[in-house]
């Protein structure tokens, strides 16, 4: 019995991980990245480090006169994909595990090349909010351990 038989929908992803990409060539050297994915297997086996690779590559890490000089961008400065903060690591509880950065930054790239149903998903938005809440909790809880006489000190807004 073929392997289609025994197991069409098996049958049917191996058919679409074989889908073609087409690549995206730099705007300076018109040259795909090293890292580029051909074939929608390769997309699915990249790691966060190929794909922070070609978002160097691509102008789509930090802001540059390149960024938008591509149909879409990977909006890569995103303060929810950060791993760390001043240098120092941020609270699990505050930032997204590996896992989900990975699976964020690979919809951000598919999104980039042009690939249809990469809208941000309900999760991505709710893990988002989590995130957020756990940040302003620890804030709050920084504030009102840093006591002076009894009253509570506030030392006005962050600077950038």
């Amino acid at each position: 019995m073929a392997p289609t038989d025994r197991n069409p929908q098996l049958a049917e992803k191996i058919s679409q991980m074989r889908l073609n990409i087409a690549p995206i060539v730099h705007v300076e050297t018109g040259i795909p990245s090293a890292h580029f994915p051909y074939t929608m297997l390769e997309l699915f086996l990249l790691t966060e480090s190929q794909l922070d690779e070609m978002a160097r590559y691509y102008s789509q890490s930090t802001p540059s006169a390149f960024t938008d000089c591509y149909p879409q961008t990977m909006n890569w400065d995103q303060p929810f994909l950060a791993k760390s903060q001043d240098g120092k690591s941020i609270p699990e509880d505050c930032r997204l595990s590996d896992y989900e950065r990975l699976q964020v930054k690979m919809r951000m790239f598919a999104r980039f090349v042009g690939m249809k149903g990469t809208d941000t998903p309900k999760w991505e938005y709710e893990r988002q909010m989590e995130i957020l809440k756990a940040k302003i909790d620890k804030s709050i809880e920084e504030e009102e351990r840093a006591v002076l006489g009894g009253k509570k000190i506030y030392r006005g807004p962050a600077l950038p």
